[in-house]
């Protein structure tokens, strides 16, 4: 997952130019990326790059632009936009009774109601 790890070290160094109150010093950089792709690896999600390479630089930004002290991973997982439910597959279900039958269920209906 390259593209995982890109974005995450892209998004860490936008927020380390911003010089956000906490923020860590450079020279731990490598081992804050480090524990970060844990964190976020932690979580139960199926990366896909198609789908979450954007909302990774979304929430980044977001947290770029609203931060005034230093993130946590969890700010970053919570500044997330939703998935796009493309995916979805929507099922409807299609009657196999015919008319005649469908009449006949209606009628039975009608008179356990009555």
């Amino acid at each position: 997952m390259t593209w995982f790890k890109d974005a995450v070290i892209s998004g860490l160094q936008m927020l380390m130019a911003l010089r956000l109150r906490n923020s860590p010093s450079a020279e731990t950089m490598q081992a804050l990326t480090k524990v970060w792709l844990a964190a976020l690896s932690s979580r139960p999600i199926q990366w896909d790059e198609g789908q979450d390479l954007p909302r990774l630089r979304k929430a980044f930004t977001e947290l770029s632009a609203k931060s005034t002290h230093w993130p946590a991973p969890a700010d970053l997982m919570n500044a997330m936009p939703p998935r796009n439910n493309q995916f979805k597959l929507d099922y409807k279900a299609k009657s196999t009774m015919s008319p005649k039958s469908r009449e006949m269920l209606n009628k039975l209906l009608g008179k356990l109601k009555a």
